[in-house]
Order: structure tokens, then C-alpha cells, then sequence
């Protein structure tokens, strides 16, 4: 029988900052500053954005896909930020900040879907 955990008191913040966040990092796509880029920039941005939003309904509910989902998020968004030359320390140490904390809580998800 699979012990059930509760939601840590940290991963329920981090879930509810996280919707903001990305909700807020959606309007940011359709900022003129982004589509000055690049044409394809506002499109992946924007796929990056969801997938982030995916990724924190993941881990509210305690699944592994969403912290599998953040990470690789996360390392897309560093790597295109780097391919274009944008690249913000900031933004980095805030991943690395909030991404190595769910590897602590990783084992007690659920793998199901």
C-alpha cells in the first residue's frame, strides 16, 4: 500500500507564488520589448511561461512530472536566455534557490499521472 503524504507548507507557497508569477510572466510575452527580440522569441517565451504554469499544478497535486517539468523549464529558459545573450544572475540563483528544496520533498510524490 502507497503511503499518501501532505503537501509541505513550502511546496504549497512556492505552488501559489509560482501560478502568480507565471501568470504575471504571461503578459510580459506580449510586451513590445519581446517582440523585439525576435520573431520566435514571444512564442517560445510564451511556451515556456505554460509550461511553468503546468509544472506548479503539477506539484500542488505532488506529482514527480511537475518538478521533472520545472526543471526542464527552468534549464530551456536559461539556455535561450544564454543563446541570446540575456542571461540574468538574478533569475538563475532564484532556480537553483527554489529547484534544489523540491528535490527534498522528490521521493514522496506520486510517479502516476
Amino acid at each position: 500500500m502507497r503511503t499518501i503524504y501532505k503537501r509541505p507548507k513550502y511546496l504549497s507557497f512556492l505552488c501559489v507564488v509560482g501560478l502568480i508569477w507565471s501568470l504575471l510572466s504571461f503578459l510580459y510575452v506580449f510586451s513590445p520589448s519581446v517582440k523585439k527580440v525576435g520573431v520566435m522569441f514571444p512564442a517560445l517565451l510564451g511556451i515556456l511561461v505554460a509550461s511553468r504554469f503546468i509544472s506548479m499544478i503539477g506539484m500542488w497535486h505532488m506529482k514527480k512530472w511537475g518538478v521533472l517539468l520545472f526543471f526542464t523549464t527552468v534549464f530551456l529558459k536559461i539556455f535561450l536566455a544564454v543563446m541570446l545573450n540575456q542571461l540574468s544572475y538574478v533569475e538563475v540563483s532564484l532556480s537553483v534557490f527554489v529547484g534544489f528544496p523540491l528535490l527534498i520533498y522528490f521521493p514522496r510524490m506520486d510517479d502516476n499521472l
